[in-house]
């Protein structure tokens, strides 16, 4: 990964068990690098708390300003709905990207991994 860009992982049913360990991780590289390009692989989250979803939203709402673009891989329409939701409530506009297919998603990790995007 080039600095300013950031790939995250997230598996399972985000409960809230790790609170904002996460997001405090993403914090950090904001401080770091910033606008931060925010690429985020959930295609295997099974299911969100709302607590978990309402942290995202927050996050979302209070640093848009400093993050270039946040892209969501999803692998079901229930966690798409949870994060189109949270863009919604974050009004980010289209900050928040939303992709269902793993192959576009591939293609463009790797185009923000090489030279970035605009």
């Amino acid at each position: 990964m080039r600095p300013g860009v950031l790939l995250v992982t997230i598996s399972g049913n985000d409960k809230g068990d790790f609170g904002t360990r996460v997001l405090d991780e993403i914090r950090l590289e904001l401080l770091r690098h910033h606008p931060l390009e925010l690429l985020v692989d959930a295609s295997a989250v099974v299911g969100v708390a709302v607590s978990a979803s309402s942290e995202w939203t927050q996050f979302f709402a209070l640093n848009r300003a400093t993050l270039r673009r946040v892209s969501v891989l999803v692998g079901s329409k229930a966690v798409g709905l949870t994060v189109a939701i949270a863009q919604h409530l974050s009004d980010t506009g289209r900050l928040v990207q939303i992709y269902s297919d793993p192959a576009v998603f591939a293609a463009y990790l790797e185009s923000a991994k090489s030279k970035g995007s605009d």
